[in-house]
């Protein structure tokens, strides 16, 4: 596949997420299920310009 592909069966909704917008991955998760979050926010952490 060339392309990311949503598996339209598996999602309820997309969008695009900057960094201001991190809070918005922990929206109707449960503690444990700060996964997604918690790389996204380790990864621009480590990032020189901080975006």
């Amino acid at each position: 596949m060339t392309h990311p592909a949503l598996e339209w069966s598996k999602h309820s909704a997309y969008g695009w997420f900057g960094p201001a917008d991190r809070h918005r991955l922990k929206e109707n998760r449960s503690p444990g299920a700060f996964l997604i979050h918690g790389l996204i926010s380790k990864v621009l952490q480590d990032r020189p310009d901080g975006r």
